[in-house]
């Protein structure tokens, strides 16, 4: 009975580690999707780096790790790349609403120009 045990966890152990080797391949992503999500989580993961380099080194300041002038230096680097990172995806966001507002509005005309059409059949009528 214990064989029968042991033989069972090592089969149920072996496929675990297997698994992943077996497993099906994710499906494709296509690559209008995938870049515009890299467009998009780059600025964001930068500021997001800036944000936490500032807190460590402000962090390390506090506790006496590093001295006011090499504190100043590091601090005015990091939040220059915090307001590069903020002006990117600042940026990258006016692009987005422009588009929006350029697709609502491509929505919209269909529309407009439909009432006019009415509008001048009912006319001449």
């Amino acid at each position: 009975m214990a064989i029968v045990i042991a033989i069972a966890l090592g089969l149920l152990a072996l496929t675990f580690v297997l698994y992943p080797l077996f497993r099906r391949a994710p499906e494709a992503v296509p690559a209008t999707r995938l870049a515009s999500a890299e467009e998009t989580a780059q600025p964001l993961e930068r500021e997001q780096a800036a944000r936490s380099a500032l807190q460590e080194v402000e962090l390390d300041f506090q506790l006496g790790n590093i001295e006011e002038p090499d504190y100043r230096a590091l601090r005015e680097r990091y939040m220059k790349r915090a307001l590069v990172a903020l002006k990117a995806r600042y940026e990258r966001e006016q692009e987005l609403d422009e588009l929006i507002e350029e697709q609502l509005r491509a929505m919209k005309n269909p529309q407009d120009d439909a009432a006019k059409e009415q509008t001048n059949d009912d006319t001449k009528e």
